[in-house]
């Protein structure tokens, strides 16, 4: 098993993930607010349908690949950092995501889940930085 190249695919996937995560939370969540009230619960709902398509994979490849650098190469903080913003993830923001879904665009869900996905951001940036300069050294 070649690690430089196991550690190269983990920090393409990790900073695909945090890119795609800084896009949701500066342009995709504060978009919400504009939102009409009217057909919001449709339209959130085929947005976290899309997205998951998107997001899914990630969150999966990034998952396994950090539990093989961790089993191959002891390199555990990654996942332990993914495992964080999976917690986060299914703890407060799926929670969010569930009231806003039912309140519409002026719940007080919404600030919630930017709050909550800022959290989860930072976090997968740290674990994309850490991936990147792994695998540049």
């Amino acid at each position: 098993m070649d690690l430089r190249l196991i550690h190269s695919s983990v920090a393409c996937v990790d900073v695909a993930m945090a890119a795609v995560s800084w896009l949701i939370l500066l342009c995709t969540y504060p978009d919400f607010a504009r939102w009409r009230p009217e057909g919001f619960a449709e339209h959130h709902e085929a947005y976290t349908r899309r997205v998951g398509w998107v997001v899914g994979p990630l969150l999966l490849a990034q998952l396994a690949g950090h539990a093989v650098l961790t089993f191959v190469a002891a390199h555990y903080v990654g996942l332990l950092l993914v495992i964080v913003c999976w917690a986060l993830t299914a703890s407060w923001s799926v929670p969010c995501h569930r009231r806003l879904q039912q309140e519409g665009p002026a719940s007080p869900a919404l600030a919630h889940l930017i709050r909550s996905h800022l959290w989860r951001t930072i976090l997968w940036s740290v674990v994309a930085v850490l991936s990147f300069v792994r695998a540049a050294g």
